[in-house]
C-alpha cells in the first residue's frame, strides 16, 4: 500500500477571510453556502486537488474508493480514475476513515490547538503583552490562537495540515484491513497514537499546573464527533434551511406558472 497522501481539504462558507488576505493558505480551500460538501466542490475538489495530485505520483490505474453522501458526483471513469462507492448503509463498518483515520487526525489536530494555547500561557507577563499587542496591529480577525485568540479558518488549516501529514500509513493501513476493504497484512508494531496524544495533551495541562477533569477532556476531544447531540442540531439544521430553501424555490415556479397561465387566457 502506498504512502502517498493527498492534501486534505478545507470547505468554509466565506469567499474572502480578514486571516488570509496577504497570506498562503496551508491546505486547498473551497468556499460554498454550506461547510458540507456539495456536488459542484466535490468536482472542484476532484479537477484541481485529486486528479493532480495522482498525476504528480502515478501513471497507473487508480480507484477513488467514495460513501454515499449526497454531497458526492457519480460513478464515473477519466484519466485512468475509477470513481468506486461503498454499498448504502455501510459508512460506519466499511468505510476506511470511520474505521480510525478520523479519530486520529482529530486527535491530533486538538492536540496542536491545545499546544498552541498551552505556548501562550507558558510565557511570561511582558511577552504576553507584546503578544497582545502584535495581535491588535493586525487586522480585524486575523490575528488568531497565537495571540490569545479564538482560533480562524487559517489557523484550522495550518492544524489540518500538520496533523494529516504525522498520521502514519500504518494507522491507514490498519484502518483498510480493519474494514475488511483489502487483504493486507497488520503492522504489529504500529503505537497507539490516540493514546499517545492524550498523554501528552494531560503532561502539557500538568505542567501548567491546571486542572481539568478527564471528563472535561474527553468532551473537548469528542465536542464534534458525529453522536454529538451539537452535531446531530447543526446538521439538521443545515437540512432545514435547505428544505425552506427547496420550498421557497417550488413556491416560486408555482407563481410563474400561474402567469404564464394567465397571459395564455388573456
Amino acid at each position: 500500500m502506498g504512502t502517498h497522501k493527498i492534501p486534505c481539504t478545507l470547505i468554509g462558507k466565506s469567499k474572502a477571510l480578514a486571516c488570509i488576505k496577504d497570506r498562503q493558505w496551508h491546505v486547498p480551500y473551497f468556499s460554498q453556502a454550506k461547510a458540507w460538501m456539495g456536488v459542484e466542490t466535490c468536482w472542484k475538489w476532484f479537477n484541481k486537488v485529486f486528479l493532480l495530485e495522482v498525476k504528480k505520483r502515478t501513471g497507473h490505474r487508480v480507484f477513488l474508493l467514495l460513501d454515499n453522501a449526497p454531497g458526492h458526483f457519480e460513478a464515473f471513469e477519466r484519466d485512468n480514475v475509477r470513481i468506486i462507492f461503498l454499498p448504502p448503509n455501510c459508512t460506519s463498518w466499511k468505510q476506511p476513515y470511520d474505521m480510525g483515520i478520523i479519530a486520529t487526525l482529530k486527535k491530533r489536530f486538538k492536540y496542536l490547538y491545545l499546544k498552541d494555547v498551552f505556548d501562550f500561557y507558558e510565557l511570561d507577563e511582558e511577552a504576553k503583552l507584546r503578544k497582545k499587542m502584535q495581535g491588535r496591529r493586525l487586522r480585524r480577525s486575523a490575528a488568531g490562537v497565537a495571540y490569545e485568540n479564538p482560533g480562524h479558518l487559517l489557523d484550522v488549516a495550518s492544524y489540518v495540515k500538520e496533523a494529516w501529514q504525522s498520521v502514519s500509513p500504518s494507522s491507514i493501513k490498519n484502518a483498510f484491513i480493519k474494514a475488511e476493504i483489502m487483504t493486507l497484512e497488520a503492522d504489529q508494531e504500529t503505537v497507539n497514537e490516540i493514546e499517545d496524544l492524550g498523554t501528552k495533551v494531560a503532561q502539557a495541562i500538568a505542567a501548567l499546573n491546571l486542572y481539568v477533569g478527564q471528563d472535561e477532556l474527553e468532551e473537548f476531544v469528542h465536542v464534534d464527533d458525529e453522536n454529538n447531540e451539537e452535531f446531530a442540531a447543526a446538521v439538521l439544521e443545515d437540512v432545514e434551511e435547505l428544505l425552506e430553501t427547496m420550498k421557497i424555490a417550488e413556491e416560486n415556479l408555482d407563481d410563474d406558472n400561474d402567469d404564464d397561465i394567465l397571459t395564455f387566457q388573456a
